[in-house]
Parts: C-alpha cells; structure tokens; sequence
C-alpha cells in the first residue's frame, strides 16, 4: 500500500499533476531528519524512532595536567608536624684576616644560623553525587570516579597559582609597599606563602642573606620591575648573573604565554627566507636561553597569568555581603607613578569562603601626578580577612579596573595605593627548582574522604595538607609587570 502510494507521487511529479500536500507527504514518508533540540517532545517525521548518538569521551574546554609547569616540576618531601622549621645557614663566620704570625694563633670564629618554618595549610575541595546518579547509566563510566578526577585537577589548579601567589600582592596600608614582610598579612589567615611573597621577603631580610660575601655584590635586588616593558635577553641575563652572584643556579623562567610571546617577538627580524625554497617555516623557536648562570628553560604557564577585572558575583554564598560598606578616594602624598588624571576604584572583600561582589567607589579618583591614591573605609563588615582593590588606567572608564593589590582588613581606616603593581600586568619568574633551594613538603599527599551518609547522596572530599618552603629565597629573582 505504502509502495503503491509513493509510485502513484512519483508518477505525478513527472507529469507535474502531484499536489503541494501530496509532495509534503512524501517528505515526511522518505526523510529522517536531525532529530530535535535536546527534548524528547521536539523529535519529529524519522527522528521519533532513531537512536541516539552521543560519543562516550568528555569533551573538556579547560585545562588538563600538560598545563600545570611548577607543581610536576618542584621536589615534594615529608612533613611531620603543623609548624615545619629548618636551619639556614648565612656565614661560615667573619671577614678577619686570615694570617697568622710565627708562633700565633687563628682569630675563632663562629658560624651563623637561623632558625625559620612554615605553617602547613590544608587544600581541600568538596564534591555531592546522589545515590540515583551512581545507578544510571551514564556516558562517563563511573561518576564518582569522574567527580574525584574533576575535583583533583581543581585543586591542582589552586595549588599552582597558590604556589607563586600565595599571601601575594598585599600591600602595607601606611605607605602602599610591597615588601612580603609578614605584617601586611591578614594575622588569622589560613593561606600558604608562594613564592612571590617568600622571594619579596628574602629580598630585604638580611637573615635570608649569605654574611661571606657582604660587600662584593651580593646585596643586589633579585627583584626588577619592568615598569610594563616587554622582557629583553638583557633583563634574563641581568637576573640570572644576580642569581649566581647569589650561589643560585637558575634554570627556568615560568613566564605567562603572552609576556613570553612579546619577548619572542623580539626576535622575529633575525628570521630570513630563501626565494626559491618549499616548504619553509615561518617564526622563531625561542624556548631557552643560555646565561652566565647556565641554560634558563622558559616555561609558559596559563596560571601565571594575571587577575584582571574583578567577578561581576560573588563567588560563594559565604562570601562577605557588602551591606553599608564604602570606600572614598582621595590623591595625597608622594613618590608614586600615578599621573594627573581620574581613576577607577573597585573594592571586594575576602573571607575564607571566597570574594564578594564589587564595591564601586562613585566617582573616581582625581589624582595629581606623583600621587599616592588614598582609600577612606567605612561600614567595614564583620568577618572580612582582606580587601581585594581593582584600578582603571589613568582616565579609564568604569569596568575598566584591573588588579593592583591587596589590604589586610585593618578596620575603618585609610588604605595607600602607591601604584608599585599596574593593573593588568604580572610577574615571571626565575627559579632555581633544586631540591637544596624549594620544596613542598607535604604533611598528607592528594587524598579523598569519604563523608559520613546522611542523605541519599556520596559526599566525599579531595584534600591536601603541606606547604612551600623556599630555603634560599636569593637564588632566585623575579620581573614584574611584565609587559605583552
């Protein structure tokens, strides 16, 4: 009957005698269609009866494994106790003369040692699966299994940035220096210290500093601010001498992909084709330098980029609620790269449930070139452990305003933002990676905790306790405000 019905609509399309419903009909009798738009009801003509395609691998549009460089590369060890301490030592003894008359007798001397630590601090993420979703079948194999993998790599994403920021970026609220002493962090928090902070500290602490070599050059800054200047060879060769000057031996500079990207740009009017030839690759392969200090390796890193804007929502329910809290800018002081023009401000506040949402400060700031920016607080709510600020460029428009710092909470008081950090612009770094200079050390390794079951759900959570310890902060050195 089908047959005959479709021979009878054939016959007609080529005598021209079929209707327009009749060939509708043939249509839907002959074609299958794309199926619907995700819901049952919206299948239609062929697509009711087809079975579904769906491919069993996830497809992911984030980051993996490959895109984590420090914590694969950095020495992990054992610790035993919440306060890990260790013995630095800074002098095999004085600069006194080391000859002896017939007869005398060396001058004694004393070697000099320094007793530091660190906290260990607990990394943790949670994760809920109901009891219904283990049971059905699903196109990711065990859900569970997938959840812990997912929440492993999100923690491992923390981890890293946490390794090179950790108690970063805080500022002194006095004078707006960034000098990594610890009286710029919050007293009750529960972060680790990166490598930023633990390098900015060593910098200017003479108990980090080697007393054998006083005078002959080793008080030189490992720090080197770009000023947003694109990094040369000569500033990687600067740096590394100041390393070595130092005792270090760096070998690697993490760097973010588009401040590595600019510095291998520099190098494009070496490249030369030849007329004539096939096959030619264009660019410049710049993926190592070698220095006076040994070869640096430069690993790009996509945790290394810097935070810019600041979240439109809070990203916890915990998070602070701003309620009646406010901030008023002002230009005083001096001494700061700021020039004369208005700027946007926008403050979040941090707990240890996370940042809330912006604060705008209404209308703007005027300042005067050679300024410090002043932030009056008031209304600062209950809890909050610091303040994260958020500035234009000069004569920027509002949501325009890019990271420049931190403040610990220090109450209804004025907060200096002297300008040291550009909004926008981050950090590279030059590492010495030796198990003699850093490691982390580790009082559990990568763990799931089963929660107890309450609910018809699996709660469950991936932690890690430990913390890093950066022995010689002056083997190692660090450009800021890297252009790109």
């Amino acid at each position: 009957m089908v047959t005959d019905a479709v021979n009878q609509i054939l016959q007609g399309l080529d005598q021209g005698l079929v209707t327009q419903a009749e060939v509708e009909s043939l249509n839907k009798a002959i074609t299958a269609g794309y199926g619907g738009a995700g819901k049952p009801t919206d299948l239609t003509y062929g697509g009711v009866l087809q079975a579904e395609s769906l491919e069993s691998t996830l497809k992911s549009v984030t980051y993996d494994a490959k895109n984590l460089k420090l914590w694969p590369a950095i020495s992990i060890d054992k610790a035993y106790n919440l306060f890990e301490q260790y013995n630095r030592l800074i002098s095999y003894g004085s600069d006194s003369a080391p000859y002896i008359g017939e007869g005398g007798a060396p001058i004694e001397e004393d070697s000099t040692y320094v007793r530091d630590g660190q906290k260990i601090v607990f990394f943790g993420t949670r994760r809920k699966v109901s009891h219904q979703m283990t049971i059905v079948k699903t196109t990711v194999g065990d859900i569970v299994a997938q959840q812990a993998k997912e929440g492993t790599m999100q923690l491992l994403k923390n981890i890293e940035r946490e390794l090179y920021w950790g108690h970063a970026h805080f500022l002194n609220r006095l004078d707006g220096s960034n000098d990594g002493m610890d009286s710029a962090i919050p007293a009750n928090s529960i972060a680790m210290a990166g490598i930023l902070k633990q390098l900015k500290k060593g910098d200017t602490d003479v108990l980090m500093r080697s007393g054998d070599f006083e005078g002959y050059g080793d008080a030189k800054s490992v720090i080197q601010d770009l000023a947003g200047n694109i990094i040369s060879q000569d500033d990687v060769e600067q740096l590394a001498v100041i390393a070595l000057e130092n005792f270090g031996s760096p070998s690697q500079l993490h760097i973010e992909p588009a401040a590595l990207s600019a510095f291998v740009k520099q190098f494009y009017p070496q490249f030369r084709s030849m007329p004539g030839l096939s096959n030619q690759t264009v660019g410049y392969d710049v993926n190592k330098m070698v220095t006076t200090a040994g070869t640096v390796d430069f690993k790009p890193n996509l945790f290394l980029r810097p935070r810019a804007g600041a979240r439109g929502l809070a990203v916890s329910a915990l998070a602070p609620a701003l309620g009646a809290f406010s901030v008023t800018g002002s230009s005083v002081g001096s001494g700061s790269p700021f020039v004369t023009a208005t700027y946007q401000v926008k403050i979040t506040l941090v707990n240890d449930a996370g940042e809330s949402i912006p604060f705008q400060e209404a209308n703007g700031v005027a300042m005067t070139a050679g300024q410090n920016v002043q932030l009056a607080v008031t209304n600062m709510p209950a809890g909050v452990k610091y303040m994260k600020v958020y500035m234009s460029a000069a004569g920027g428009a509002v949501g325009s305003e890019k990271f420049v710092g931190n403040f610990a909470n220090a109450g209804n008081v004025n907060y200096i933002v002297s300008g040291k950090k550009q909004p926008g612009l981050g950090e590279a770094f030059l590492l010495d990676l030796s198990a003699e200079c850093m490691k982390f050390k580790q009082l559990a390794p990568l763990s799931k905790i089963n929660f107890a079951i309450v609910t018809t759900a699996l709660e469950f959570a991936i932690v890690m306790y430990g913390a890093l310890f950066v022995y010689t902060p002056r083997f190692n050195c660090v450009f800021e405000n890297c252009g790109k």
